[in-house]
């Protein structure tokens, strides 16, 4: 197992960014190593091409474990209601505050991004980790589980 680690840790090293001292066995792909969306995705391809690994079925398991890049379009319907309506109290408040004009946008910026955040707290689920060690562990195995509470 130990050469699939050296060569997880590589990848994460030299292709991601990530420093050398965080890449530990326990350490975790999205939680701690910021390792998300199109990067993990890179991971996973770079991977396959080294060892042969099967990650058919993290397709369908996906957004158990990582973000997507992008947003939905449920997301997009959603959210500009919400910058109206943050527009439109930005507005309200710098003109109240008689603040400059480009205050305005910097605002509704600002309301938008704390009220998606917030949302994304409330209502978001908690995405399940996947570790160096277990990552090394599947590409040992040859694919990954089909059962997503056997990766670790």
């Amino acid at each position: 197992m130990g050469d699939y680690v050296a060569a997880i840790r590589d990848l994460l090293i030299r292709e991601h960014g990530v420093p050398d001292t965080d890449v530990t066995l326990g350490a975790r792909l999205l939680h701690d190593l910021g390792v998300d969306g199109d990067d993990a995705a890179e991971v996973f391809q770079a991977l396959h091409q080294q060892f042969g690994t099967d990650f058919a079925a993290l397709d369908d398991q996906w957004r158990e474990f990582f973000n997507t890049e992008g947003a939905s379009p449920i997301r997009i319907l959603i959210g500009i209601p919400v910058i109206l309506i943050c527009g439109g109290l930005a507005g309200v408040l710098v003109a109240a505050l008689h603040w400059p004009e480009f205050l305005a946008i910097i605002a509704a910026l600002a309301l938008f991004l704390a009220v998606g955040w917030s949302f994304g707290r409330l209502f978001g689920k908690p995405l399940r980790p996947v570790t160096v060690g277990g990552l090394a562990e599947i590409v040992r195995a040859g694919q990954w589980p089909t059962n997503p509470d056997e990766v670790r």
